[in-house]
């Protein structure tokens, strides 16, 4: 009995970490896969200043294919949708195989804050499990449902699902480097 109880303490934070979310940082609430946060910025920016720095932070991403749906510098709103293409590794690690994202970023600005979603997000990727088909638009949720990658956890959904995270890693980060500034440059 003792050792089972042992053996209990010790499993506890891997059975734990295995209910959590999981490694990928984006939020699931349902069907509803998305990355997204309010992130606080010094108080005494303004609409137009968080304004000046979310265009600013549209330039910086210097991708070809942005389409600028909502544009508002008044109400502080700012709604691109953006297609980028995109690379994940193949199942050795050697070479990389190639996708295409497909996402909406939303920039909503209040006086000393500003709140980002990205969302929308599918991926568009030759799929190794249904030899009928070549590159197919994938929901993100759908995605999600095949990341276990089977006992080695190698699995393409895990794999696409680990690069695509990375990506939207960054392009947080760049925003919230250009976001803490104030920018003339608008």
């Amino acid at each position: 009995m003792r050792k089972l109880l042992i053996a209990a303490v010790c499993l506890l934070p891997f059975i734990s970490k295995a209910q959590s979310q999981g490694p990928f940082n984006y939020k699931t609430e349902d069907r509803y896969l998305y990355y997204g946060d309010v992130v606080q910025v010094d108080t005494s920016f303004t609409v137009s200043d968080l304004y000046k720095d979310a265009k600013l932070f549209i330039t910086k991403l210097a991708l070809t294919n942005v389409k600028l749906t909502a544009d508002d510098s008044q109400g502080g709103l700012i709604i691109a949708s953006i297609e980028e293409p995109a690379t994940f590794k193949t199942e050795t690690g050697v070479g990389d195989e190639p996708m295409t994202l497909k996402y909406n970023i939303k920039l909503e600005l209040k006086k000393g804050r500003y709140r980002y979603t990205i969302d929308n997000i599918l991926i568009n990727y030759d799929d190794k499990n249904d030899k009928t088909t070549k590159s197919v638009d994938h929901t993100l949720y759908d995605v999600d449902k095949g990341k276990g990658g089977g006992v080695l956890g190698l699995g393409q959904s895990k794999r696409v699902l680990k690069a695509m995270d990375a990506l939207f890693l960054q392009k947080i980060d760049l925003l919230k480097n250009t976001m803490k500034k104030r920018s003339d440059d608008f």
